[in-house]
């Protein structure tokens, strides 16, 4: 009987042990980032989103800005189309940028109505882009009479994360769109830069 009951209590300390260092080694598993990698999914969001990713992000942030713009302030029939890098020729016409070094996509948002003075750009950027060069560059180059006959009276643009949104057109609109542009961009939590602004002599 007591060999038994021996042998019983060194089969439940054995069974203890197996028990206490596989639970041991379990913590050890979900501890397993560095504090850098911790240290860094705290900071994104602190940073907020940098990008939109996608040409469907681009127009689906268009559609919250021109539905938080009072309807007489826009343009009639205002579409966004993604432009082809590859054409630069109108890149150029509708941007002024020659240089597409950090440009992942352009997006342009006008009247279908062709004598109406009004443009959005949103441009996507890679990760190592100056976008603060590109922004300037575009503020600098875009022609603010390329409709001809009309000419937008005043432009403006900002950072949002490291993507660029710009937009002219008459005061008012442009004030409008741009306001609502910021509170897209802030809403997806996008750190947004001081504007440029530009007035132009119609």
């Amino acid at each position: 009987m007591k060999k038994r009951t021996i042998m019983n209590k060194l089969g439940i300390a054995v069974m203890i042990m197996t028990l206490s260092l596989s639970m041991l080694t379990g913590c050890g598993k979900s501890g397993d980032r560095t504090s850098d990698e911790v240290s860094t999914e705290e900071n994104a969001d602190i940073t907020g989103m940098v990008h939109l990713n996608s040409a469907d992000e681009v127009s689906t942030f268009m559609d919250e800005v021109y539905g938080g713009v009072a309807e007489d302030l826009l343009p009639m029939q205002v579409t966004t189309t993604e432009l082809d890098l590859a054409d630069t020729d109108m890149i150029s016409y509708h941007t002024g940028l020659t240089d597409l070094d950090g440009i992942e996509g352009i997006y342009l948002s006008e009247s279908m109505m062709s004598s109406t003075a009004y443009s959005a750009v949103y441009i996507r950027t890679t990760d190592d882009a100056d976008a603060e060069a590109i922004r300037q560059q575009l503020m600098d180059n875009i022609n603010p009479a390329k409709w001809v006959c009309v000419t937008a009276e005043q432009q403006y643009a900002v950072l949002v994360g490291n993507d660029i949104f710009f937009v002219m057109g008459y005061q008012d609109t442009a004030s409008a769109v741009l306001e609502k542009a910021i509170a897209a961009a802030e809403a997806r939590n996008m750190k947004v830069s001081d504007k440029l602004e530009k007035a132009n002599p119609i």
